[in-house]
């Protein structure tokens, strides 16, 4: 299932696989000493904690356009009754390098456009599966760059009240928020096919 707990489940996934990878890099020490909260979920115009390596920021909210307008889901229990259709949403987050050391930083930002160009999507939240929203969306979620525009950034740094950084943009689509509400019952609507003069049911 995909409760009202899903956005914050879906941020700490992606920190924690954005760990693993920079963990995982032969050759390279990011200096994250094998500790999660060296990447925080907290805002990059913040005043951060100085071991602090890197900002995952949740910023951006918006409804998921292509599967906004989906129909009620049959309930798989009851024939007779229908589930109203998740919310399908789509997260933007701005990942933050916020050390001194600039090379870091670029190099930071080059192993997350690398870690998620080769997995570009994922089944899984924090050990558990994704689920699909009763059958109303697709169990899995994409991760894509979301490169902004040199005037949206500098509208975000603005809104920061930050000097601006160096900064990459990431999409998860399409996250599903199901509906608190119980299945209801409704009549079924047979659909009629009408085709060369003969109704078929």
């Amino acid at each position: 299932m995909s409760d009202f707990g899903i956005l914050n489940d879906v941020t700490t996934e992606l920190r924690r696989q954005i760990f693993a990878a920079l963990q995982e890099t032969h050759d390279t020490d990011f200096g994250l000493g094998g500790t999660l909260d060296r990447i925080t979920s907290r805002s990059p115009g913040e005043t951060l904690d100085t071991d602090t390596v890197a900002s995952l920021y949740l910023y951006h909210i918006d409804i998921n356009p292509h599967v906004r307008n989906q129909l009620p889901l049959p309930d798989r229990n009851r024939p007779d009754s229908f589930r109203k259709p998740p919310l399908p949403l789509q997260l933007r987050y701005l990942f933050t390098p916020v050390g001194d050391n600039e090379d870091i930083n670029q190099m930071l930002l080059g192993r997350v456009l690398q870690y998620f160009s080769d997995f570009p999507s994922f089944e899984s939240v924090s050990g558990h599966a994704v689920g699909d929203a009763f059958g109303g969306s697709s169990p899995q979620l994409r991760v894509k760059p979301d490169l902004l525009s040199l005037e949206q950034l500098a509208q975000l740094w603005n809104a920061f009240s930050t000097p601006y950084r160096i900064a990459l943009g990431l999409l998860i689509e399409v996250v599903a928020v199901d509906s608190g509400q119980p299945p209801e019952r409704r009549e079924r609507v047979d659909e009629l096919l009408i085709a060369s003069g003969k109704v078929s049911q």
